[in-house]
């Protein structure tokens, strides 16, 4: 019989096996391409900050930007989102996506061309989670 085990710290080869047999389950389905992770970081010897997420079924989503606070409005967030964005086109993807809370990156997303394709009310504190979008 099989047993349920829960880890709130899973490791990068458990997680594989559930986003391969996704990416199977894909390709049977509709002959789709496996999901390809991404990330950039910025780094002096730690790291500093950086974009990831994953390429899948013609989607490049961004899962993670983040700069330590002593680096953020020098430009280096806008150069993590356009090697994001050159990688998304490398990958032949037709769009991008992103999510940032309303107290987060909502204006720097917009200013990059990204617009608001819904949002999720219903967060603590009243927060907001938005899906953003950029067409390639």
């Amino acid at each position: 019989m099989l047993q349920v085990s829960f880890t709130g710290n899973p490791q990068t080869e458990e997680l594989e096996v559930l986003h391969d047999g996704l990416s199977y389950e894909a390709y049977l389905a509709k002959g789709l391409e496996k999901m390809e992770p991404f990330a950039f970081f910025l780094k002096d010897g730690e790291i500093k900050g950086g974009i990831s997420g994953f390429s899948y079924y013609g989607c490049h989503y961004i899962d993670a930007l983040w700069l330590h606070p002593t680096i953020r409005g020098k430009g280096y967030g806008t150069q993590l989102l356009h090697l994001a964005e050159n990688l998304a086109k490398e990958r032949n993807c037709q769009f991008l996506t992103v999510n940032t809370m309303d107290w987060e990156a909502l204006s720097f997303y917009e200013k990059h061309g990204y617009y608001i394709e819904f949002q999720r009310d219903g967060y603590e504190k009243d927060s907001t989670l938005i899906f953003l979008r950029k067409n390639l």
